[in-house]
């Protein structure tokens, strides 16, 4: 299958200028770009007036939480998971799963979403809604100590066996859910389990003023050698910032939902100066309750001009909703070149606040928003284009969905 677009402002990749530019998409991958008039190609398409850059990247969510979005408001976190999630949890079936990861998706693709990396359970469920909605994820299977029997840790070994690789679309790797719910020995075996499988981790650290542990201790285990994906890191201490400035760790900044649960505020621009590599998640939607990466990369940026004007530039937000994303994800390039995967999304910017052009990275992130997303590919295939969902009945989805929320709350409406 050959695709082109035609016409199109083309944003490579955030560092570069805008320029002018077809793009030749064949077999899911970029295939040239320039002046490709007189291409013979299956499809094709003018993008005149609109922008082609690389898709976000949601590096942190729950994403079958989208069955418990608003359900749980204005409590604290312990509160907010004993008292409400957990009670709706233990009901989850496979199903419903299936469906709320569906529904994510659908969010997530019509804001420009290519990629995320989920933590959760059911996880053969979150892997066959990712091959027919065609989306990019990392799943990991969420461990917490009443794992005894290490069933779930086995568990989680056999998703990565079924679906590693599979389509090009997924990775596998291992999700202990925190140090305050996983010990330090559960945690090791974990992190030995994944490096012997070559796959990243995801885990939350310093959500929260409660927790106690100690970074230097975790780090004594063999997670320092894993490619860590570290969520929320609020509080940090100071002198434990230096430790999370390795190569093969990522922390995913929520801002929204630390702010939403009354977690705090992350010090990114710590880490950043730091060179620690941050990149961009929402959450999940009972936390957040958008899983709109491009409404966090605005708020990312403003939360630490709150001290200093200077702080998170444009170009930098917009690096950590993409590139640093991509990175953390392993799954997407988040660049448009040739020889990567067709992850791209077109934004219609013939509007008033896209104006003047120049400085349109200075726009994306400070006067657009995800509601511009005019279309979105991933492989080279359209998951979302201007109001419709190529390849899921969303309509059914929503059905399904509002069955099994009806059912999980014991409600009629």
């Amino acid at each position: 299958m050959k695709i082109l677009l035609k016409n199109a402002l083309v944003l490579k990749d955030v560092r570069s200028g805008l320029e002018i530019s077809d793009v030749l998409v064949e077999d899911g991958k970029i295939a040239a770009m320039g002046d490709l008039k007189g291409s013979i190609v299956d499809e094709e398409y003018d993008m005149s007036g609109k922008l082609v850059m690389p898709g976000f990247v949601n590096a942190h969510t729950h994403a079958a939480m989208t069955l418990m979005r608003g359900l749980a408001e204005d409590v604290r976190l312990r509160e907010w998971l004993t008292e409400k999630i957990f009670p709706i949890e233990e009901k989850l079936t496979e199903e419903d799963v299936y469906y709320g990861t569906m529904l994510a998706q659908l969010e997530m693709a019509r804001r420009g979403v290519v990629a995320y990396a989920d933590m959760y359970f059911h996880c053969d469920a979150v892997a066959k809604a990712a091959l027919d909605f065609g989306m990019k994820v990392l799943i990991t299977r969420g461990l917490v100590d009443v794992d005894s029997d290490r069933g779930r840790l086995r568990q989680n070994i056999e998703y990565y066996e079924r679906w590693n690789d599979r389509d090009g679309l997924i990775k596998v790797g291992f999700g202990p859910h925190a140090p305050y719910s996983c010990s330090i020995t559960y945690i090791d075996e974990i992190a030995r389990v994944a490096l012997d499988l070559e796959a990243p981790v995801m885990i939350h650290l310093y959500e929260t003023t409660e927790e106690k542990y100690e970074l230097r201790e975790l780090l004594k285990t063999s997670l320092r050698y894993c490619k860590v994906l570290f969520a929320h890191c609020v509080h940090v201490k100071d002198e434990d910032i230096r430790l999370l400035a390795q190569e093969n760790f990522f922390v995913v900044h929520n801002p929204t939902s630390n702010l939403k649960l009354g977690s705090g505020i992350a010090p990114v621009q710590k880490f950043l100066a730091t060179k620690v590599q941050v990149c961009i998640g929402t959450d999940g939607a009972a936390s957040n309750n958008s899983l709109d990466v491009w409404h966090e990369m605005r708020l990312a940026s403003l939360l630490q001009k709150l001290s200093d004007p200077r702080n998170v530039s444009a170009e930098q937000a917009l690096y950590m909703a993409i590139e640093q994303g991509a990175k953390a994800v392993g799954l997407t390039e988040g660049k448009i070149q040739v020889g990567a995967d067709a992850d791209l999304i077109v934004v219609d910017i013939d509007k008033p606040w896209y104006v003047p052009r120049s400085q349109i990275k200075n726009h994306i992130v400070h006067a657009g928003s995800s509601s511009d997303v005019f279309a979105t590919m991933i492989r080279g295939r359209w998951v979302y284009y201007d109001g419709e969902y190529p390849t899921v009945d969303a309509e059914h989805v929503y059905k399904k969905c509002e069955e099994a929320i009806r059912r999980l709350t014991g409600t009629t409406s």
